[in-house]
C-alpha cells in the first residue's frame, strides 16, 4: 500500500466489496492511522470482531461468491456447517445488511462456545496475546451499541446476561433525558402561572415516549424506574399546583387537573401515589363546585358581592342591598341555564341564605316592630327568588313561618293574608270584571248572546297567565316570543299589555288596602 500510494496509484482489495460497503479512498494518512490502531494485540482483536476470517477451504469458495456480488450464495455455504469462521463471516454479512437479528443470533452462538472463542483469538493474534476471552462478547456488544441505536438491538437478544448488559447502555441515556427535562421545567418556578402551565405540559409531552421506552426496559418494581418516574410525576404535579394557585381563569382547575391526573398515572411509589391522589381529590372537589363556563362572569360577580357582604354588620339593610345587587346576575344565569338548573338553584339559595342569616341575627338582637316589619319585607323580597327544595323546606320555610307568626301576633300583617295572596286575588278580580263586562255586552241587544259571553270568560282567563309573568319577573322571554311573531305579535301584544297593567293596578290597590 505504501509503495502504491507513494507513486500516486490507488489501492483496492477484493474484499472492499463496493457493492455492499462505502468505497474507500486510501491515503497515506488513512493507512498510517489504521496501522497505529492495529499496533497492539488487543486492538487487533477488537477490529477482528467486525471483519471476515478465513480458516477453512469453504471460506475461499464463499468469498468468491461474495466478491462476485452473490452474498446469498456465500451465506448458504457458511450455513452448511457451523464453524468459527462460518459464524463470524455470517455476523459480518448480516451487519452489512442491517440484519441485526441474524447478526446477534450468530454472535450468541459463537461467544457461547469457548472453543470457538479460543480459536478466534489464536487465529487473529496467536497464543501469546494477552486478551480476556470472557470480555470479548461485551466488547462486541459495546462497540455495536456505539454505532447502532440500542432499541434496534435489544429486541433481538435472547441471552439474559447480554440483555442486562445492553439494558444498562440503554437505560442511562433515557434517565438522563428525563432528568434534563425535569431540570428545565424546574427553572420555570417563580415565573408566573402561565410559565408553570407551559412547563408542565412540555414536560409531560417531551418525556412520554422516553418514559415508555424506559418502562419497556425496566419493570415498575425496579428502583431506578421508580425513582425517576416519581421524580417526574412530582414535578408535573407541582407545575399543576403552582398554576392553579396563581392563575385566575375560568378553566384553571381543568387545565391543572390534566397535569395532576397524568402525574398520578405515572408515579410508582406508594408515598408518591398518596400525595398525587390527595391533590387530585382536592382539585376534583373544587371542579365539582365550579359554575358552568357560560356563567363564569356572573358567578364571579355574585361571589364578589357575597365577599363584601360578609365584611358588613349583620343588618337587614345590607341583606336588601345584597339581594338587589345579585338579582340581575341571578336572572342572567337563569336565562342561560334554565330555572331548574342545579347550579342556578344552588347559587340563588346561597344568596338568600346569607340574606336570611342577617334577618335572623337582627331580629334576635332586637325584635321591635320596625325590625320585624323590615324583616318581613325582606322575606317577601326573598320569596321572589328560586330556591333548592331542601333549603326551602328545611330552612327557609321554617324561619319564614316563625317570623310571620311573630308579625301576626303584633298585628303587623293580617293573619290570613299577605302580599303574595294579591297575585291570585288580582287575577280573580280581573277575570270577574271581564265576565261582568261580557255579560253586559251580551245582554244589551235585547237577547242574550252566548258567544260574546263565552268569549269574555276566555279573555278573562288570560289574567291567570299574568301570575306566571309577575312571579317569574322574566317578561323579556315572553316579549321576545311575541316580537318574533311579527304582525300577530303586535295584535296580541297590545291587549295583553293593557290587561296586564290593569291586573298590576288591581294588585297595587289590594296591597295598599292590606298594608
Amino acid at each position: 500500500m505504501k509503495a502504491f500510494l507513494k507513486v500516486g496509484k490507488s489501492v483496492s482489495f477484493s474484499l472492499d466489496l463496493p457493492q455492499y460497503l462505502q468505497p474507500i479512498n486510501r491515503t497515506d494518512t488513512l493507512v498510517a492511522d489504521a496501522d497505529a490502531k492495529l499496533a497492539l494485540p488487543k486492538d487487533q482483536m477488537f477490529y477482528a470482531l467486525f471483519w471476515f476470517i478465513k480458516t477453512t477451504p469453504l471460506d475461499d469458495i464463499a468469498f468468491n461468491h461474495l466478491i462476485a456480488g452473490e452474498r446469498s450464495k456465500a451465506e448458504e455455504i457458511w450455513q452448511k456447517k457451523e464453524t468459527l469462521s462460518s459464524l463470524q463471516n455470517r455476523i459480518v454479512c448480516a451487519l452489512m445488511c442491517d440484519d441485526y437479528k441474524q447478526a446477534l443470533s450468530c454472535a450468541e452462538t459463537l461467544y457461547a462456545n469457548m472453543e470457538y472463542v479460543n480459536q478466534f483469538v489464536s487465529a487473529v493474534i496467536g497464543t501469546g496475546g494477552n486478551v480476556s476471552v470472557t470480555d470479548l462478547p461485551f466488547t462486541f456488544l459495546d462497540a455495536l451499541c456505539e454505532e447502532i441505536d440500542v432499541q434496534k438491538i435489544l429486541p433481538h437478544i435472547e441471552n439474559s446476561i447480554w440483555k442486562e448488559h445492553i439494558s444498562g447502555k440503554a437505560i442511562n441515556p433515557l434517565i438522563d433525558t428525563i432528568q434534563n427535562a425535569i431540570a428545565i421545567a424546574n427553572k420555570s418556578r417563580g415565573k408566573g402561572s402561565l410559565a408553570r402551565l407551559e412547563a408542565g405540559e412540555v414536560l409531560m409531552k417531551s418525556t412520554k415516549a422516553t418514559l415508555q421506552q424506559l418502562m419497556s426496559l425496566l419493570p415498575k418494581t425496579d428502583l431506578q424506574y421508580q425513582t425517576i418516574a416519581d421524580k417526574l410525576g412530582f414535578e408535573i404535579l407541582q407545575c399543576g399546583i403552582d398554576y392553579f394557585n396563581e392563575a385566575d381563569e375560568a378553566d384553571t382547575a381543568h387545565k391543572a387537573m390534566k397535569l395532576q391526573k397524568y402525574a398520578m398515572g405515572i408515579v410508582v411509589g406508594q408515598m408518591a401515589k398518596d400525595r398525587c391522589k390527595e391533590n387530585v381529590d382536592t382539585l376534583q372537589k373544587i371542579i365539582d363546585n365550579l359554575p358552568p363556563s357560560e356563567v363564569y362572569s356572573e358567578d364571579r360577580a355574585i361571589h364578589e358581592e357575597l365577599r363584601k357582604y360578609c365584611l358588613l354588620p349583620d343588618k337587614i339593610c345590607h341583606a336588601v342591598t345584597l339581594l338587589n345587587n345579585t338579582r340581575p346576575h341571578l336572572q342572567a344565569i337563569k336565562r342561560k341555564l334554565g330555572v331548574s338548573n342545579g347550579y342556578y338553584l344552588k347559587i340563588s339559595s346561597q344568596v338568600v341564605g346569607n340574606a336570611l342569616s342577617n334577618a335572623i341575627a337582627e331580629v334576635n338582637a332586637s325584635n321591635n316592630n320596625d325590625i320585624l316589619k323590615s324583616a318581613w319585607e325582606l322575606t317577601l323580597f326573598m320569596d321572589t327568588f328560586d330556591l333548592e327544595v331542601s333549603f326551602k323546606e328545611k330552612t327557609y320555610k321554617k324561619n319564614r313561618e316563625i317570623l310571620k307568626q311573630m308579625c301576626e301576633e303584633r298585628g303587623l300583617i293580617h293573619r290570613f293574608s299577605s302580599k303574595r295572596a294579591s297575585y291570585w286575588q288580582a287575577a280573580l278580580f280581573l277575570h270577574i270584571i271581564c265576565v261582568i263586562i261580557g255579560y253586559c255586552i251580551a245582554d244589551e241587544s235585547g237577547y242574550f248572546d252566548k258567544t260574546i259571553f263565552y268569549w269574555s270568560i276566555g279573555i278573562g282567563a288570560i289574567s291567570w297567565i299574568y301570575i306566571l309573568i309577575d312571579k317569574g319577573e322574566d317578561t323579556e322571554s315572553y316579549g321576545g316570543w311575541l316580537a318574533s311573531s311579527g304582525c300577530w305579535g303586535i295584535i296580541i301584544l297590545f291587549p295583553l299589555c293593557i290587561g296586564y297593567w290593569i291586573y298590576k293596578g288591581i294588585r297595587f290597590l289590594l296591597d295598599v288596602v292590606k298594608s
